[in-house]
């Protein structure tokens, strides 16, 4: 088995997502035979001026011709060959057309949507192309199946959790804020931090490459995992007030990063289709309290609680390997393609439980259901 792994390029400075991607990358050559395969940022990315569209359709061709002569040659080896191919937006389907002149020597051809983007002609003409659509919001998969004549899988958020759980003691960092947020709550609480040295340290975390200090997506993803097993309580808002999400309401990254290393969530906890049985053990999320003014005494006492820090620090790390890690996410895609798994995946999938074991048995009985 080889996965051809198709995407926005991972070594320029392109889209945040760059960091998601990195991680499940890492997690896919663990287990088999990986190509990468990398669509510069600035052929998708619409470019600014006049005709910048016009513009970034021109750069396709030679992309394609580029990316063709490599799958002709990776793909004469015996398969299966599967393309799984990471979707931001209509604009990645679109550049994907590039690969027409070897689309048939993928034995299977995925489309892997990781963000919300509207169905529209665009989308309906290019997703028809592939075999199968994974997709990490369950509201927004059922719609493409029902619109769509392309058979689905629902694959939430996910990272490579072996590679990174953490439950080390040592978090200089209280509070931990990554990207998206509820702006008049991050201000009120920042605010509260900043007056006095001795009130919780609270730092705000960008994951958006920096233009003047690029850095391949695996470091930027390092760095960000780094800084989660650092901090003691990470905040994860549910995406659905933001208008990129038009009301769906999927479980993100934020919780599975936070998760992995150990951090106590606090925050809203998604609503959207299949995202309870996804976080259904104890503490998983500490909701935040909606009157104001209890919110950040509420902080305060989950800071102060030591054992239940250590506690949630055990069961969300247990609980990310054995739900939010990558590998599980393609075995699941293996299972319905009817393609057997690869031992390297069952043993890594072994070492997934092991490990899990391993963090979970610290945690008391009355914490397990």
């Amino acid at each position: 088995m080889k996965i051809h792994f198709l995407s926005r390029s991972l070594h320029d400075d392109g889209h945040v997502s760059r960091n998601n991607s990195a991680g499940h990358l890492q997690a896919f050559a663990s287990v088999g035979e990986v190509s990468e395969l990398p669509i510069p940022s600035r052929v998708v990315d619409k470019l600014t001026g006049f005709g910048a569209k016009i513009r970034a359709l021109r750069k396709m061709p030679e992309m394609g011709r580029t990316l063709n002569a490599r799958i002709e040659a990776e793909t004469s080896s015996p398969g299966p060959h599967i393309l799984l191919h990471t979707v931001l937006s209509p604009w990645d389907l679109r550049a994907s057309k590039g690969l027409d002149p070897v689309w048939d020597r993928f034995d299977h051809r995925i489309a892997n949507v990781i963000d919300n983007f509207d169905l529209d002609a665009r989308v309906s003409e290019s997703l028809n192309r592939y075999d199968f659509v994974t997709c990490f919001c369950d509201d927004l998969r059922m719609e493409i199946e029902r619109r769509f004549e392309v058979p689905t899988l629902h694959w939430p958020a996910h990272t490579d959790v072996l590679g990174h759980a953490s439950v080390e003691t040592r978090r200089p960092i209280d509070l931990l804020e990554v990207g998206r947020r509820d702006r008049a709550r991050y201000e009120r609480i920042e605010s509260f931090c900043r007056s006095s040295t001795d009130r919780p340290f609270i730092l705000d975390f960008t994951t958006r490459p920096n233009p003047n200090f690029s850095a391949p997506a695996a470091i930027e993803f390092e760095r960000l995992m780094n800084t989660y097993a650092r901090a003691k309580v990470a905040f994860c808002e549910t995406p659905a007030t933001n208008v990129r999400f038009k009301g769906r309401a999927p479980l993100t990254g934020r919780w599975v990063h936070a998760w992995t290393a150990g951090c106590t969530v606090i925050g809203t906890r998604p609503r959207g289709s299949g995202v309870e049985a996804l976080t259904d053990w104890p503490e998983s999320t500490l909701e935040l309290p909606e009157n104001t003014e209890d919110q950040i005494p509420f902080i305060l006492d989950v800071l102060a609680d030591e054992d239940g820090l250590r506690r949630r620090r055990h069961r969300n790390a247990a609980e990310a390997l054995r739900r939010h890690d990558t590998r599980h996410r393609l075995a699941a895609l293996l299972d319905r393609l009817n393609l057997p798994r690869p031992d390297r995946l069952k043993s890594m999938l072994d070492s997934i439980e092991s490990k899990a074991e391993s963090i979970a048995v610290d945690i008391k009985p009355e914490h397990v259901s």
